[in-house]
């Protein structure tokens, strides 16, 4: 006799599927359940119609174990066949929030006749979602494992069925599990606290948390941490807190929550820097503070700049928290912001300081009047024409030497006066450099500096044409509104007392014929005298010297070797040597008849010797003169010969 299938109903009875028997005699089908206490099959119940081919028992409940059965067909003495079953008993462990493992027993040694080969079918059902039972997987091992989707609370049903030919279906008792994502996300990383450039808002970065089922973030703030805001989206990475202000300190933090609304531990807070800036009146100093960065480690604090509305440049770094820059006051708008830097270039940006620079009063003028270079070239005297209204510490005069950078060469005392005067102590001789001069006068806080406009030394320059003329030129003085009106040049030879002007020129370029004065020194020496157009602001007229050229000649003396005293005046009847360039106040001429009498003797160029002696002419014969002199190179020279006197 078969019995097909065992069938466990919800309440844990088991139905019961076998194979009807005929013949002569039948009692009833008995149905027992072997009991492990009395080690027997124990009837549970019986039928005795002989066409009832199922029986569902009552007595044991097959939720709980696996029963075995003995199904009889009562013939009385005549005949009892029979046959063996068992119930599929599942049993499950919860592994984790989605993941069931499943495991059940045979029906026993051998499959039941009909389901031969047939594997077992696992069916799933959610109490909250399925209305139907849900096939999961058909195989012919006896342990499954389920990876249930995400569900944040649910029951969740299992049971096996295997199929018969017989048309029914052993099933083994269902197990029940309470599942729910418990698990909280994994906790964002949150990167940094900055404000926004442009717009000063207070933004975070963070790196999004690796769960698989985060479905966004909450911003919070304070401690405790009150929810600020809710960010939609498991790749959210950023968030920008429009009620928050960059001029206070925020203390935020990040969670991320998953589909079933989990949490994770929060990050640890971020503050963003809020930086100060202070600047005193009439003062270029400021001063920077700030708070200290909480949330990554930082490395160095750095201070940026910006000019008008030109770009942002580093200025300077520092660990501490403070710091002071020296700016320039005559630029009207600063703006400043510290970035905190970490490691792995982790920056965040303050909020922006704005200072706005107000100028203090101004001088109205500052001029340079006059820049005239000393006798010898020994030192330049300066005057200045500026506004004293202005009380200030002192004047800067700043020097330039062949163009280049100007320098502060005297810091000059406030006296009160329009007109101040200043000497360069600054050699010029044998010394080729120009040099250019600017007056600056401060303002009312001693901080920016209203310059003159440039003024140089008037440089001359000399070049002999012939032994007769020399060309002079020089730069023209470029420091007066009204301009030059006119170039005085002087001259003066080294043998003359005072300088003598020889002429005037309207550019800055003259040529000297020297004429009469060739052969009174060796060295002659020219400055130039530049005289402005007009009184300037200070009611003057003012002058202006150049630097001292000299130029020196080589020394050349023609000797003639005959004279006619008793000729007419003018045809040779002086005996006079043609000098050139003698070192004034060193000529001697001694002339000496052959037996080395002394009949005359000069120490002026320009004087000879008339052929007489004690006011009587001297007899045609051959007379020696002796010449002494320095030349234009500071030898003595010492020149003897013979000369004809001629009837």
């Amino acid at each position: 006799m078969n019995v097909y299938c065992a069938q466990v109903n919800e309440d844990g009875s088991t139905t019961l599927y076998y194979e009807t028997v005929q013949g002569q005699g039948f009692v009833e089908y008995v149905v027992s359940a072997y009991s492990d206490v009395e080690d027997a099959y124990l009837r549970v119940g019986e039928t005795n119609d002989i066409n009832q081919d199922s029986y569902t028992d009552n007595v044991r409940n097959a939720n709980f174990e696996q029963i075995r059965y003995l199904v009889t067909a009562d013939f009385g003495e005549e005949r009892r066949p029979f046959g063996y079953i068992r119930t599929i008993y599942l049993t499950s462990t919860l592994n984790n929030d989605n993941s069931i493992s499943l495991s059940w027993t045979s029906m026993g040694s051998s499959t039941p006749s009909g389901s031969e080969n047939k594997p077992y079918k696992i069916y799933r059902k959610l109490k909250r979602q399925d209305t139907d039972w849900q096939f999961l997987a058909e195989q012919t091992q006896r342990t499954y494992t389920d990876n249930l989707p995400p569900i944040c609370s649910d029951s969740v049903l299992y049971k096996i069925e295997l199929e018969n030919d017989n048309g029914c279906v052993s099933r083994s008792n269902q197990v029940l599990h309470v599942v729910g994502d418990t698990q909280i996300p994994n906790m964002p990383n949150l990167q940094r606290i900055s404000v926004e450039e442009n717009s000063q808002q207070i933004f975070l970065d963070w790196i999004p948390s690796t769960s698989d089922d985060v479905m966004g973030y909450v911003v919070c703030s304070g401690d405790p941490c009150v929810t600020l805001d809710t960010i939609w989206g498991a790749d959210a990475s950023s968030y920008t807190c429009e009620n928050c202000s960059a001029e206070q300190i925020n203390s935020l933090a990040v969670m991320a929550f998953d589909t079933c609304f989990n949490t994770s531990l929060r990050t640890d807070r971020h503050s963003n820097v809020v930086l100060s800036a202070q600047r005193e009146n009439c003062s270029d100093k400021v001063k920077f503070s700030w708070n200290e960065y909480e949330g990554f480690d930082v490395l160095r604090y750095e201070i940026y700049k910006k000019e008008n509305n030109s770009a942002f440049t580093l200025v300077g770094n520092t660990q501490a928290l403070n710091y002071e820059l020296t700016i320039n006051p005559t630029i009207p708008n600063y703006e400043f912001y510290v970035l905190a830097v970490g490691a792995n270039n982790i920056t965040s940006k303050s909020n922006s300081e704005v200072l706005t620079i107000s100028s203090a009063q101004q001088p109205e003028f500052v001029e340079i009047r006059k820049v005239s270079v000393r006798d010898k070239n020994q030192g330049v005297d300066l005057e200045f024409f500026v506004d004293a209204d202005i009380v200030v510490n002192k004047y800067r005069l700043k020097r330039a030497e062949n163009g280049g950078e100007y320098k502060v060469i005297a810091n000059i005392p406030y006296t009160g006066n329009n007109t101040v005067q200043y000497t360069d102590n600054i050699s010029l001789e044998n010394n080729k450099n120009d040099y250019s001069y600017i007056f600056e006068a401060p303002d009312a806080c001693n901080l920016v500096y209203k310059a003159s406009r440039p003024a140089t030394i008037m440089r001359l320059e000399l070049t002999e044409v012939d032994r007769s003329t020399n060309a002079l030129s020089w730069n023209a003085y470029n420091s007066w509104d009204n301009g030059v009106g006119v170039y005085e040049i002087y001259r003066q030879p080294e043998s003359e007392p005072a300088p003598v002007l020889c002429g005037t020129s309207g550019s800055s370029t003259f040529t000297d014929f020297m004429g009469d004065v060739i052969t009174a020194s060796d060295k002659t020496n020219y400055y130039v005298r530049a005289i402005e157009a007009g009184a300037g602001n200070d009611g003057k007229v003012q002058t202006a010297l150049s630097t001292r050229a000299s130029i020196k000649r080589e020394t050349v003396i023609f000797i003639p070797n005959a004279f006619t005293p008793r000729a007419a005046e003018g045809d040779n009847n002086i005996f006079k040597p043609t000098c050139y360039f003698v070192k004034q106040g060193t000529y001697l001429m001694r002339v000496f008849n052959r037996q080395g009498g002394l009949l005359f003797q000069t120490n002026n160029t320009e004087e000879g010797w008339d052929g007489t002696f004690k006011g009587e002419f001297c007899h045609p014969n051959t007379y020696v003169y002796v010449i002494e002199y320095v030349n234009s190179d500071g030898e003595k020279v010492v020149k003897k010969g013979t000369f004809a006197l001629v009837e």
